[in-house]
């Protein structure tokens, strides 16, 4: 399968079957999410139009490898027109291939950041998130638009053989360009990862289930691990001097190893309901005042222990609600292990438990720091004014 004057196999190889995997994980984190939650949230349509976009960017490198990326020069020179013939075709894939890359890159990075919003509890995650949601967005339009206008002369340069020839003079220097992205990549994506650590940290459980919860979490620092391997293809590829046809090869085959990673690590957490099945208790965590539906965000309370709650022992328990007080309404859902009783609200009556525990929290600290004066003669409570 490996050849060392034809990376093309490699290389074509690699592609189809890592999207393969990644398209696999994503239909079962769907699946995960249908039978459990009942629906898909913003962050998986994003996610799917990433596998899309991976699928895509499948196509374009199999183009790629069809004009000669990945090829060492042959004994006997091709006739002009198919050397014509090839520059063009080449021409014209790299170009939808970078523009293609950035785009899959930004949209994975947006669904891990998007699904973040949903389990943001606090001020300061949720503004953290929100500006990276910001500044990947910025930096993604911004990279785009230079690569697709990397000859501002004459943009039409960038798809015809005279990108060849004439990129020194009127084009942009593509391995600059690809440099700063793959140092922006890598950095974001170790943002990316440490940005929920704190709050995991912080989660009021079992510590063998909080380390496991981190666990998930920390697969995806095979991310940036994959990003930094592309940096070694693109070291190759822009200092090949006559050998950069062929090893552009190796820029292609870690961008795939880079993006499908990506889908998969990003995919992981939303397995927990398989991994409850295989492994048992590992789908629900306790944050502070309520159990939370990892993946569902706060809009889906869940009662971990169903007979803590009927002994009112439940999270809580402690406001000592009356029965006129709002009782959201109960569905089953057969994970085909044991029953779970999910709790679901709309926005308001999730603003409402909120405002209750805040309230309750409050009223508590208040008589800690201030305690009821008691009379001196207790008889004196009976006694009337006059």
């Amino acid at each position: 399968m490996f050849a060392p004057r034809d990376l093309g196999p490699t290389t074509r190889i690699t592609a189809f079957s890592l999207s393969g995997l990644s398209t696999l994980v994503v239909s079962i984190r769907f699946y995960c999410r249908l039978c459990v939650v009942g629906k898909l949230k913003l962050y998986d349509y994003i996610m799917a139009m990433a596998v899309l976009s991976t699928w895509g960017l499948c196509v374009v490198n199999h183009y790629q490898l069809l004009y000669g990326t990945g090829r060492q020069p042959k004994p006997r020179p091709d006739p002009p027109a198919h050397i014509h013939y090839l520059l063009y075709g080449s021409a014209r894939s790299w170009y939808s291939y970078q523009i293609l890359y950035l785009a899959d890159l930004a949209l994975i990075k947006l669904s891990i950041l998007t699904f973040y919003l949903t389990i943001a509890t606090t001020q300061t995650f949720r503004r953290l998130v929100i500006v990276s949601i910001a500044v990947v967005a910025v930096f993604s339009v911004l990279m785009i638009f230079l690569n697709a206008f990397e000859c501002p002369g004459d943009p039409s340069i960038a798809i015809t053989p005279a990108i060849f020839r004439d990129r020194g003079q009127e084009c942009f220097d593509l391995a600059t360009l690809y440099y700063s992205q793959a140092a922006f990549n890598i950095f974001s994506d170790i943002v990316i990862l440490v940005l929920p650590m704190p709050s995991l940290i912080q989660l009021r459980m079992h510590k063998f289930k909080r380390w496991a919860l981190l666990a998930v979490f920390s697969v995806g620092i095979m991310a940036p691990v994959a990003s930094a391997l592309r940096i070694w293809g693109l070291y190759l590829w822009s200092n090949g001097k006559y050998n950069s046809r062929y090893n552009g090869a190796y820029v292609l085959f870690w961008s795939q190893v880079e993006l499908n990673t990506a889908i998969c690590c990003a995919s992981v957490p939303s397995l927990q309901p398989l991994f409850k099945r295989i492994f048992g208790g590992l789908s629900r965590y306790q944050r502070r005042n309520a159990y939370y539906y990892y993946g569902d965000g706060p809009l889906s309370i869940v009662e971990e222990n169903v007979a803590e709650e009927k002994d009112g022992l439940g999270p809580l328990s402690g406001l000592e609600t009356s029965h006129s007080s709002y009782t959201p309404a109960k569905r089953m859902v057969n994970h085909g292990t044991e029953p779970d009783i999910i709790l679901t609200c709309e926005m308001s009556d999730e603003e409402e438990i909120r405002n209750r525990v805040i309230q309750f929290s409050s009223q508590r600290s208040s008589l800690n720091s201030h305690p009821p004066k008691s009379p001196e003669r207790p008889q004196d409570i009976l006694m009337l004014p006059g």
